[in-house]
């Protein structure tokens, strides 16, 4: 026998397989893990930006390289599929994250926000740790 559940009684939280809703099945370390994450790729995205539309001459070029810079950085952050390299592709994942969040930390930094780019890097330094220490994975298995 099913019983009828009425738009009142339900969840609002998205429901996965099972009924269960995406909030039961995430302990408080992951969602901190996953909201350091959003903030993380957020300020490479804008920290990316704002350097490259700095260092722009004029309007077409400061534009061009503010949209062209985090979608060099994020096209170099996708272009390799780690899990091709097997036992190598985690170390080889943590590598290529902490260099594009260095990296944009360094943009910062030399366009006169040192402050935005320390925060950036410590940022990306305390994820990281946090991902292994909690025993997660950059590389989610297949």
């Amino acid at each position: 026998m099913t019983r009828q559940v009425r738009d009142s009684d339900r969840d609002p939280q998205v429901e996965l397989r099972g009924g269960a809703s995406l909030s039961s099945q995430m302990s408080p370390t992951l969602w901190l893990l996953l909201a350091m994450r959003v903030a993380m790729e957020t300020g490479i995205v804008l920290g990316l930006a704002y350097w490259g539309y700095q260092t722009g001459s004029g309007v077409i070029t400061k534009l061009g390289r503010a949209i062209g810079a985090p979608i060099l950085g994020f096209g170099f952050w996708g272009a390799v599929d780690f899990h091709q390299a097997g036992r190598a592709g985690e170390p080889l994942r943590l590598v290529q994250e902490l260099l594009i969040s260095g990296l944009a930390a360094v943009a910062l930094w030399s366009v006169g926000q040192p402050l935005l780019g320390l925060l950036l890097a410590l940022l990306s330094l305390v994820y990281h740790v946090l991902v292994y220490a909690t025993g997660g994975r950059l590389l989610k298995p297949r």
